[in-house]
């Protein structure tokens, strides 16, 4: 008899296997499981939740796109500091307007309201005026989606808007508050006649002066003296064609209670004029900095906010930008990276950013609004930190703001992320 020895050990070996796998068909069984291949990995949750919410706006996109628009569809974005920088605003206009048709610039707060006030798509000065917000708590003044008065110097001022594109504007208007007694001031398109616009009215009341221009202009000067002050809110340079209109409309330093601090009848009255097909609200930064907010009452004011803007504008689709990844550092330390060794002098997210994130995305879900995760398009945990130390920097060194490029960067994605979910849409029809 020929002896094998490599065959008997091929044997062992094959019986110790056989025993291996019926053990772990045994364990499975054990756990509830069944054996078969290795489940694919689970896919990311997308940045976008509720696209569905956003049907009517798809809808007005698509009236532009079939060419049976016959005006502008407007964007209009609320926020703090992140809005009121049109960086991401400008990016998202740019975007929108090279896809579905320039508009125009639409709708800015009257004059320069704040120091380094860098508006896209137009040049503005100004002299001769103070700017009044609702923390100066003057009377009288029922403050629009600007939160911001200017108010004339007796004496005399001035303000200019210059169109920087070589289109133009072919509509104009401004908004005023007229009042028992109110003084006028004029204007001059172009090289025209000036124009004397009276804010005397029987009660006092937001009002609004407008023009249509043919042709289009490019230059506005505005003048105003004597007493009472005129007080302005916002002007408009835009196009009455079809197109896309993107507004900004931002408060530095601001909560969503700002919201409760605005006139209703003001907003209510600028939101009938511009009727927005979407409505795009950005808080959250400045509440997730106080360590005192309470999560649950902030939901509850975070929704009544909303839910007051989209009484006003009910054609409106909601979408609600999450709070952005920021950073905080105790005073007095040479920071560390975020994520490194924990301790009181790293770059560390403050504890109730992220339960106002969490309540936002809460309150957009139960609302039926559409939500953006704006944290999670930056990387998630420490992903500010990791955009300042990037060459060119994407993110500001006090690790709450963006770079121009950074806020590029992001509105690059939240227009990537609609327009997929745009044509998701087209291709499920309209009914969808």
């Amino acid at each position: 008899m020929n002896a094998d020895p490599g065959g008997w050990a091929r044997g062992a070996a094959w019986l110790a296997l056989s025993a291996a796998i019926v053990a772990v068909i045994v364990l499975q069984a054990c756990l509830g499981t069944a054996p078969g291949p290795p489940a694919p990995p689970r896919a990311a949750p997308a940045r976008l939740a509720g696209p569905s919410a956003l049907a009517p706006f798809f809808s007005a996109l698509a009236a532009l796109d079939r060419r049976q628009a016959e005006r502008p569809l407007r964007i209009i974005q609320i926020g703090d500091s992140h809005t009121a920088n049109d960086s991401l605003s400008g990016r998202m206009r740019e975007q929108f307007q090279q896809r579905f048709g320039d508009a125009g610039r639409g709708w800015l707060p009257a004059g320069v309201p704040y120091k380094y006030y860098q508006p896209r798509l137009v040049s503005v000065s100004e002299t001769g005026w103070r700017h009044v917000k609702p923390r100066d708590n003057e009377p009288g003044l029922a403050f629009g989606l600007d939160a911001v008065d200017a108010q004339s110097d007796p004496r005399g001022a001035e303000m200019t808007i210059d169109s920087t594109g070589a289109d133009g504007f072919d509509r104009f208007a401004v908004e005023f508050l007229a009042r028992p007694r109110g003084s006028a001031f004029t204007l001059r398109i172009d090289d025209g006649e000036p124009i004397r616009v009276s804010t005397a009215a029987a009660h006092a009341a937001v009002a609004r002066f407008g023009r249509a221009l043919d042709p289009p202009a490019h230059h506005v000067v505005l003048n105003a003296g004597g007493r009472p002050p005129v007080d302005l809110r916002g002007w408009t340079v835009e196009r009455g064609g079809p197109g896309l209109i993107y507004e900004n409309h931002g408060t530095i330093g601001a909560t969503v209670d700002l919201l409760a601090q605005i006139a209703p009848e003001a907003v209510a009255y600028e939101l009938a004029v511009r009727q927005p097909a979407l409505l795009v609200v950005a808080f959250g930064t400045n509440e997730g900095f106080s360590d005192e907010l309470d999560p649950a009452r902030y939901a509850q004011r975070f929704y009544d906010a909303i839910a007051e803007l989209r009484r006003h504008a009910p054609q409106a689709a909601i979408l609600i930008l999450g709070t952005p990844d920021a950073n905080r550092v105790d005073k007095g330390c040479q920071a560390a990276a975020c994520g490194s060794a924990p301790g009181l002098c790293t770059w560390q997210e403050p504890p109730k950013l992220a339960e106002v994130r969490d309540a936002q995305r809460r309150v957009a879900e139960t609302a039926g609004w559409a939500y953006w995760d704006w944290f999670r398009a930056m990387g998630g945990t420490c992903g500010i930190d990791r955009m300042t130390r990037l060459d060119p920097a994407m993110a500001a060194p006090d690790h709450v703001h963006l770079t121009k490029a950074g806020y590029e960067m992001i509105a690059d994605a939240l227009f990537g992320d609609l327009m997929n979910a745009y044509g998701d849409w087209k291709s499920r029809g309209p009914t969808s």
